[in-house]
């Protein structure tokens, strides 16, 4: 009896993804997927079965099924294997029994199986994965994986020539914006890379839905905040609010623009802003967590806290938020608190109680969800030399 799979891409648009990886358990075992007679069915049973490990984030099951696929697909006849190399999601709609050669898009699979290392903090791995990707077939997306990867590397020449591809396909990447400004690269030189080729109206695309070039402002706030000209930034960043009022992500900017020169109140007062426009923001609330406890705000600290531990306790913010928080108690009265949370909620409890125990464990435990979350170690430094200047 052959499994439908067709199904499994189904599940997988449903977010189904539990279900989705028990059918392509089937699927794979299947006597229709045997890899001697049908090697195209096989490799893209694995491919699908691994796009369900992926969405169930078990990463490392993951990259061994694609490579597993990826293994199949190398046996394939090339002359099959060339005909057709759309991706699996453009075939999604196709009867089950109409894949008679090779769907599978090569190196959308290498770029799964490094998004997957990327995820597992594998960044080398990563990176071996996408450098396999000849540069003709790279789009967008995974212009800015390897931009980000070989920034992480310190490769620095590489990770700008990859994030300016980006902008040049896209001028809305601001990931690529940010990066390329941090990097050293001028506003001019940024600007100059968004697409200036017309469209029907005669108009670019940059222009069209820039008519008064507030993304240009935009990068050049970033540029100059990169510079360490902190004033300019704020200038063109608070002249934005004021086109886009309620924007978040210009709140956060300018408080943590305020933070730095030293204006904690009204970085304060943004922080909440940005809060009461969406209250599960986690963005920079570590940053917002080390303003109150400056202005020794206790009341507000804890609340801050306990939301975050709500929203997503698995974050670095909330780590360093905690860190922060900690500080202000002393070890056992820090204790008893995540012992009686812990009897109330349990898994909050556990998440409080473990962290409480040790002075460094929320500081340390940001940095390895992600080492380069600077927040983090700065907390860290600070920690060690309150506690250094203590008497024994």
């Amino acid at each position: 009896m052959e499994v439908p799979r067709d199904q499994i891409s189904t599940l997988l648009d449903q977010g189904l993804y539990s279900s989705a990886q028990m059918l392509g358990c089937f699927l794979v075992s299947s006597p229709a997927a045997n890899a001697e007679s049908s090697p195209h069915l096989k490799s893209e049973s694995l491919v699908l079965l691994g796009d369900a490990l992926f969405r169930e984030r078990e990463y490392r099951r993951a990259i061994h099924t694609y490579k597993q696929g990826l293994q199949h697909y190398k046996i394939i006849p090339k002359q099959n294997s060339t005909s057709t190399r759309s991706s699996l999601q453009s075939n999604r709609s196709s009867s089950p029994n109409s894949f008679n050669i090779s769907a599978i898009n090569e190196n959308e699979v290498k770029f799964k199986i490094a998004s997957c290392y990327c995820a597992l903090s594998d960044n080398r791995a990563a990176l071996v994965e996408m450098e396999g990707i000849p540069s003709k077939a790279r789009n967008l997306q995974m212009n800015l994986l390897l931009g980000k990867l070989y920034r992480y590397a310190r490769h620095n020449r590489a990770a700008i020539a990859y994030y300016k591809e980006c902008l040049r396909h896209c001028p809305y990447v601001f990931e690529a914006i940010i990066a390329l400004a941090e990097l050293g690269v001028t506003a001019k030189d940024i600007i100059s890379l968004f697409p200036q080729t017309a469209n029907r109206n005669g108009k670019s695309p940059f222009d069209h839905f820039d008519s008064n070039r507030w993304l240009a402002r935009y990068v050049e706030a970033q540029c100059c905040i990169a510079s360490n000209d902190y004033k300019g930034g704020l200038e063109l960043f608070l002249d934005l609010l004021q086109r886009f009022p309620n924007n978040i992500h210009l709140l956060l900017e300018i408080a943590k623009v305020e933070a730095i020169i030293g204006k904690k109140d009204e970085a304060i007062m943004n922080f909440e802003k940005a809060r009461s426009i969406d209250p599960y923001l986690v963005t920079y609330m570590d940053e917002y967590a080390m303003l109150l406890k400056i202005k020794s705000d206790y009341s507000m600290l804890n609340k801050l806290v306990h939301d975050l531990l709500n929203i997503d306790p698995t974050r670095p913010e909330v780590f360093v938020a905690l860190s922060v928080l900690w500080e202000t108690k002393d070890e056992r009265g820090a204790l008893a608190y995540a012992e009686k949370v812990r009897y109330e909620n349990r898994a909050l409890g556990f998440v409080l109680f473990s962290i409480f125990t040790n002075i460094h464990t929320a500081n340390n435990q940001s940095i390895r969800i992600d080492e380069r979350h600077v927040t983090g170690f700065i907390m860290k430094v600070l920690i060690k030399y309150a506690y250094a200047k203590r008497p024994e």
